[in-house]
């Protein structure tokens, strides 16, 4: 009788394992076929003079790409994002750059300059999202 119950219980497991094996080797190919996620640092750091006197902003910026094929399209057009950048950042006021709620604001208004001008010359697809990895204030 035991070895009836354990045969049972192989087939039963062999069942289970069939039944569960083509799962297992859709999320494999799903996770290959999904673009990967970069990250384009805009090089050398941007610093920006901001209102008043003796003022500046000094912004670590990176782009988040989704997607290898538009990580080189975006990097070609790198100056054009730097520029829009900088006319986007300058002659702020100290006291809203410093601010963390304004900083967020102006996170999201870069995001959407960068994708205006992509969107101008080419086009933002696979543009993501924009970070400040550092921002100081002097």
């Amino acid at each position: 009788m035991n070895r009836t119950l354990s045969h049972r219980i192989g087939w039963l497991l062999v069942l289970l394992l069939s039944i569960a094996h083509p799962l297992w080797a859709d999320e494999g190919e799903e996770e290959k076929s999904s673009p990967s996620i970069e990250y384009l640092p805009l090089q050398p750091k941007l610093i920006v003079n901001l209102a008043g006197r003796r003022h500046y902003l000094r912004a670590d910026i990176q782009l988040m790409i989704k997607g290898k094929e538009h990580l080189e399209r975006i990097q070609n057009h790198l100056p054009m994002i730097r520029h829009a950048l900088i006319m986007l950042l300058s002659d702020l006021p100290p006291e809203k750059a410093a601010d963390v709620g304004e900083r967020e604001k102006l996170r999201q208004e870069a995001l959407a300059e960068v994708r205006r001008v992509l969107d101008r010359y080419t086009d933002s697809d696979g543009l993501k999202d924009i970070f400040f990895t550092e921002f100081l204030i002097q």
